[in-house]
């Protein structure tokens, strides 16, 4: 896994630094922006192979936007997501559907929290090892 780059989107310190520390210790080079505006430049000057995305972060609907923005441009728009929320803990809304992402969040995977760091980072590495990209 050596050289593969993942970014994560988050702006919870505690969530960043354990997903840090997981994807590290897989090899993973792992980038942070904790916003919109650093998530879209950093994922167009670096390229990570992976992002990571909270889907609440500084407004309810951050993660959908900056997920809206990646998709829109040509340069990102192929870069597969995993999304992470605390919602349905939080409030017991689901937006999966049986452990599954809705068909409408163009994402490889959406996690509820609390998140299992160590299969985070197994995930990743099954999503980034296979080379399929392509979303349908």
């Amino acid at each position: 896994m050596s050289g593969k780059k993942v970014l994560i989107v988050k702006d919870d310190p505690e969530f960043v630094a354990s997903a840090k520390e997981a994807l590290e210790a897989r090899g993973f080079e792992v980038l942070v922006a904790n916003g919109k505006p650093r998530a879209a430049v950093m994922a167009k000057r670096e390229h990570p192979d992976l992002i990571i995305l909270g889907l609440v972060m500084d407004a309810m609907s951050a993660g959908c936007s900056i997920l809206s923005e990646l998709q829109f441009e040509e340069e990102t728009s192929r870069i597969p997501v995993i999304m992470v929320s605390g919602v349905t803990t939080a409030t017991g809304f689901r937006i999966d559907q049986g452990g599954k992402a809705p068909q409408w969040l163009k994402v490889e995977e959406f996690i509820n929290a609390p998140v299992d760091f160590a299969q985070l980072a197994e995930r990743v590495c099954e999503i980034v090892g296979n080379g399929e990209y392509a979303r349908v």
